[in-house]
């Protein structure tokens, strides 16, 4: 059975002076452990990955996007199954991810179990050095490639496809909107970098759109990791409704992402490769802020 992402709980209400008890519906957080299975045939192995905490909900896709934006998998296809962990005593809140023989998992991940939260993902586990390593290299710059009013389109249907966060206030969005905006995938969770690798899984499943004709949308800041897991996939742009930081910065411009940031219905910050956003008549839509990019 599907777990809830939204749960109700009891909660005291204080206004000037006024007490009250009633309900609040609150997202949930709970761990998950990723185990992995991996090896030639006659050899398998069984290995702690990760632990997150997360959103019940899309757990396949969420693991999925995981081992993607950590250089595991390439494709999908090198994924043989990611299915709840039956031996466990919280099988709903352990998967184990079964790898085709031919994946080699990189040794840095096997060294130690990483820790996650749903405040910041794999702190410092992922370098800009480790980008380039990995194969990553700057994305092809296409000019006017992506239309500012289609943007602000996007920012609407962002938030209407947010359910989860209508009813609680407490989940984070990332969606995908391809060149003509329209909305292809739409991810939530409490976590910003898991909404994320929720998407990036949920696309890798389906490919509802080419990575260069795409552009990713989130409700949260836009930080180093989010910059990561963008250029990683091929998406070409990264729009957030939040505030970049500095290595988000230098890492979009190193590998030529759009970076937006603060983005609303008439005004974004361009941090990086502004030459995407096509120019509208009396341009003041923008706040270019590229000096050294």
């Amino acid at each position: 059975m599907a777990r809830s992402p939204v749960t109700s709980m009891t909660v005291e209400r204080i206004e000037r002076g006024r007490r009250e008890q009633g309900s609040d519906l609150v997202a949930v957080e709970e761990p998950l452990q990723i185990l992995l299975e991996h090896g030639d045939a006659h050899a398998r192995r069984e290995a702690p990955l990760a632990m997150t905490m997360r959103t019940p909900g899309q757990d396949r896709d969420l693991v999925t996007g995981f081992l993607f934006a950590e250089g595991v998998i390439d494709r999908v296809d090198d994924l043989v199954s990611v299915r709840q962990c039956k031996r466990s005593h919280t099988p709903d809140n352990v998967v184990r991810a079964v790898l085709h023989e031919r994946v080699v998992v990189p040794s840095r991940l096997l060294e130690r179990a990483l820790p996650m939260t749903s405040a910041c993902g794999v702190c410092g586990e992922r370098t800009v050095e480790a980008l380039t390593k990995a194969g990553c290299a700057p994305l092809p710059v296409i000019r006017d490639a992506f239309d500012p009013s289609m943007i602000r389109r996007a920012l609407l249907s962002l938030e209407e496809s947010q359910a989860w966060f209508r009813h609680t206030g407490g989940t984070h969005g990332a969606a995908l909107f391809n060149d003509s905006g329209e909305l292809m995938l739409q991810r939530e969770d409490v976590g910003r970098h898991n909404a994320l690798d929720k998407l990036v899984g949920a696309w890798l499943a389906g490919q509802a759109t080419e990575a260069s004709q795409a552009f990713v949308l989130v409700s949260s800041r836009a930080s180093f990791e989010l910059v990561q897991k963008t250029v990683r996939a091929g998406f070409p742009m990264l729009v957030a409704i939040g505030a970049a930081s500095s290595l988000a910065i230098e890492t979009a411009r190193r590998f030529k992402l759009s970076l937006l940031g603060f983005a609303r219905e008439n005004r974004f910050n361009v941090y990086s490769n502004g030459e995407r956003v096509a120019l509208e008549p009396g341009d003041a839509s923008f706040v270019h802020l590229e000096a050294g990019g």
